[in-house]
């Protein structure tokens, strides 16, 4: 399916609407996961997160009333789930995994910044403050711009801005640190 338009998403076919779903899964299946690991700090919670949101948004497809809208529901669902997570393992007092799983092949990413620095990058960002950790997240891991980030995560503009810059600032530091 290219970039046509499903005339009313409640209206279309079922598979019109299953179509979209994969084509959703193939264009956004590796940035939902990005965005899970750097909240998560782990792959395999990430791929458990972000598979529970395809499912959620393919089980509930007929209920969705705009198309454009279930990329947002897709970024929104991974975050509610990456938070739901983490208040398990916090209620379960279980340590959270900070290693990322080896991948079979090697993406862009991994052939630019070598394993250790990614894994060193996931922890250190597991150390800011919950909000700056999902500001950061948003606009360099998902690319979102910032009134894009301040709809996501429901807060100003402003609160965007100045999350990012306290995040950078303090992500900085840390890495400074430890050089």
């Amino acid at each position: 399916m290219g970039e046509q338009r499903v005339g009313s998403w409640r209206d279309a076919a079922t598979p019109a609407r299953d179509e979209l779903v994969d084509v959703l899964f193939r264009r956004h299946y590796a940035a939902l996961l990005r965005l899970g690991v750097v909240m998560l700090g782990s792959r395999e919670a990430a791929e458990d997160v972000v598979q529970d949101a395809f499912v959620a948004l393919h089980r509930h497809r007929r209920s969705l009333r705009d198309p454009e809208a279930a990329e947002a529901y897709l970024r929104s669902a991974v975050l509610n789930g990456s938070r739901s997570w983490v208040r398990r393992q916090v209620t379960q007092r279980a340590p959270r995994p900070l290693m990322l799983a080896r991948e079979h092949h090697e993406s862009p990413e991994d052939t630019t910044v070598s394993r250790h620095e990614v894994e060193s990058l996931v922890a250190v960002m597991r150390t800011l403050a919950r909000r700056q950790r999902q500001v950061l997240a948003c606009r360099y891991v998902l690319e979102l711009s910032v009134a894009e980030t301040a709809q996501l995560l429901q807060i100003s503009e402003g609160a965007v801005k100045a999350h990012t810059h306290r995040g950078l600032r303090a992500l900085q530091q840390r890495i400074e640190v430890t050089r």
